[in-house]
């Protein structure tokens, strides 16, 4: 916690002399950067500092234990296969007597906090080792003791703060929640308002350290000071995360707080800065106190050597596997044939399973050394249903235009499916249902999505454009039929935007909508004019020229409206899926571009009103043949200037050639052609 503020963006400085001295290599500082980065500690930047050459490194979340020039130096070790040597942890020369109380108010925030009094210190600079070393790396040296905190932080990962202990109020340290708007000055002059909650050291008078984040001014080691009180903890990292946050500090401690600190490492490291203080000043260390435990069961995995290079593709082997796993600190307890029993160091939190094991083993292998190799392609046993094929083109479509999917239940009541009986025929009905409303499997879907309208229009959600794939029953030889049905609905605005205003939805948005899907699925829908119980403006769906019905689109009734609680205009179709399934094509297929243009005629056609508009476009395209490239619906008019019991229809007629332009002459024989054709058919006339 002496360390200072971090700049947004931290990155793991790592000094290419100072790891040597853990791991037996000579390899080159670039040749080190490469096998850290190839083994998932990316290397950045490389700066020469004096004859040293410093690495900053980009260390994943799950990673804290890289955190550290140890645990750098163990990554070293095991990709280049080194031995390693770690620093000394003790014993510590304990001839002191005093010792002070540490009282954990809140064991889940901090479960272990331990505290070294060290008397007689002299504070003045630091060894040349450990000044050269800590500026390296970027942090500016402070005092001994201070630099000394600062150092072991780097070296182990554990973060320590100094106190002074003199100036601490009382026998004790409290490790407490902060009260509310409690305030604390900390070393870098800032007055800091506390909220409650926040973790904080405290003393008789109050706090003295924001736990894990910074230090307070009041305790502050400075040339003055005699006697220290050592602290190293492991705080809650969520606990730590937070209040950093909240306060806007950001200290390499917290950092490494926030990220999990190794639960082994916190009196170690608390005995690795006692014995370099007692070097360095040559002060007395009293016995440590300690409170609180974060003693857990080690986690031993089962790895089977075959099966992880199965995964891996590649041959491993159980000494070299066991091998790597030793390097990085973990211990092989029990080896069987092909399988390892390892155990997790607690500095490896991010170890859990036999895959944890697996990604080890290949990150220091290799991942560059795994053999590409292509395997034999075996052909899928079972692949996607046409039916589901459809379906899903279908729903991509009706998405497109701006239709949004729904799903309802298959049970309703005996009345909701009464309400529809004229297009939905007998029932299948549950022997024992578990409700009146849901008795009947549903024999159509108009239902659900009348009941979504209602739902939708009493939350003011009165704009709706909806559609529904699923599936009705009906009662067969053997139970009952189901079938794979279509449902889509309009009410509400069809457009509300600037350029056409609030328009509201009608019959043929619908069915302009039904046409895009048809027409996506590559097959021809026939509308023709029907009456269905219940319903305005209906027309049973046809595909080509087959006479059976696929489906209907119309207008609900006000009745049946009324009845699910509904005033506005709503548009339904109900469109059965076999045979649109049976045939769409899926498949896109490339038309090449005209290479000759193509010229347009206008016609403009008077004739009876019950005659269908799809009626003379078949007529057009049959008598024009293969000159006719296009025909488009215009216009239709009904006023003075048109006959009564007549109406006018306006088309667009696109005239062309694959071989050749066509003169004018041309085009009007074929034009006449198609004259004489409605002529002769429809008895109809020319405007």
């Amino acid at each position: 916690m002496n360390s200072e503020l971090n700049p947004k963006g931290f990155t793991m400085k790592l000094s290419y002399e100072w790891v040597k001295e853990y791991v037996k290599t000579s390899v080159s500082p670039e040749k080190m950067a490469e096998g850290l980065t190839m083994s998932g500690s990316e290397v950045g930047e490389m700066t020469k500092a004096g004859k040293d050459t410093v690495m900053e490194l980009e260390i994943t979340s799950n990673r804290p234990d890289c955190l550290s020039v140890i645990g750098l130096a163990r990554e070293i070790s095991a990709v280049f296969d080194a031995d390693l040597t770690l620093p000394s942890f003790g014993p510590v020369q304990e001839k002191g007597a005093k010792k002070i109380k540490c009282v954990i108010q809140n064991k889940q925030l901090c479960p272990l906090y331990t505290a070294r009094v060290i008397e007689n210190i002299t504070v003045s600079g630091t060894c040349k080792k450990i000044t050269d070393r800590i500026t390296a790396v970027g942090m500016r040296g402070v005092n001994n003791i201070v630099d000394i905190t600062n150092y072991c932080l780097l070296e182990t990962g554990q973060p320590m703060h100094a106190f002074d202990l003199d100036k601490i109020e009382g026998s004790a340290v409290y490790i407490r929640e902060a009260a509310e708007n409690e305030k604390i000055t900390t070393i870098d002059g800032m007055d800091r308002t506390l909220k409650k909650g926040m973790l904080v050291i405290a003393d008789e008078k109050g706090p003295i350290a924001v736990a894990g984040v910074m230090g307070g001014k009041r305790t502050e080691v400075g040339e003055r000071t005699v006697n220290i009180l050592l602290e190293s903890a492991y705080f809650d990292p969520l606990s730590i995360r937070r209040t950093s946050r909240e306060l806007g500090i950001s200290t390499d401690s917290s950092y490494r707080f926030e990220r999990g600190v190794d639960k082994g490492m916190v009196e170690k490291a608390s005995a690795r800065a006692s014995a370099l203080i007692l070097k360095e000043t040559g002060g007395t260390a009293s016995p440590l106190s300690a409170e609180g435990s974060v003693k857990s069961e080690m986690t031993i995995i089962k790895f089977r050597v075959p099966e992880a290079g199965r995964i891996l593709g590649m041959t491993l082997t159980t000494r070299e596997t066991g091998k790597i796993f030793q390097r990085l600190g973990m211990t092989v307890k029990k080896e069987e044939k092909d399988v390892l029993f390892v155990e997790a160091p607690t500095f490896r939190g991010d170890i859990a399973r036999e895959v944890d094991l697996i990604e080890e083993a290949a990150r220091i292998y290799g991942y560059e050394k795994i053999p590409s190799e292509i395997k034999k392609m075996i052909p899928q046993v079972t692949r996607k249903q046409r039916g589901r094929e459809v379906q899903e083109k279908i729903k991509q479509i009706m998405t497109r235009s701006g239709f949004s999917e729904i799903m309802t239940y298959s049970l309703i009541s005996v009345a909701a499916s009464g309400r529809f009986a004229m297009i939905s025929g007998d029932e299948v009905s549950l022997i024992n249902p578990l409700s009146e409303e849901q008795k009947v499997l549903t024999p159509q879907l108009i239902d659900g999505m009348m009941k979504t309208i209602s739902w939708n229009l009493n939350r003011n959600s009165r704009d709706l454009i909806l559609f529904e794939i699923g599936k009705v029953y009906a009662p067969g030889k053997n139970g009952f039929l189901e079938t794979a049905v279509l449902c889509a609905s309009m009410t509400g605005s069809a457009r509300n935007n600037w350029a056409e205003g609030n328009r509201k939805a009608g019959l043929y948005d619908l069915k302009g909508a039904l046409e895009a899907l048809f027409d996506g699925l590559s097959v021809p829908p026939v509308f023709k004019k029907t009456r269905i119980e219940g319903m305005v403006n209906c027309a049973d769906i046809h595909i080509g020229e087959s006479d059976e019905k696929e489906g209907f689109i119309a207008e609900i009734g006000y009745g049946l409206s009324d009845a699910y609680g509904i005033s506005q205009k709503v548009y339904v179709c109900h469109v059965r899926l076999d045979t649109l399934t049976a045939k769409a094509v899926l498949d896109s297929k490339y038309v090449p571009i005209a290479k000759f243009p193509s010229s347009d005629r206008d016609i403009s056609i008077l004739c009876a009103r019950e005659t269908a508009a799809e009626e003379i476009k078949k007529i057009i395209c049959r008598a024009g043949g293969p000159a006719v490239k296009g025909v488009a619906f215009k216009d239709i008019y009904e006023g003075e200037q048109v006959p009564a019991g007549k109406k006018s229809l306006t088309y667009g007629i696109k005239y062309g050639s694959d071989d050749k332009t066509l003169t004018d002459a041309e085009t009007e024989s074929v034009h006449g052609k198609i004259k004489e054709a409605l002529i002769k058919t429809l008895g109809v006339s020319f405007r």
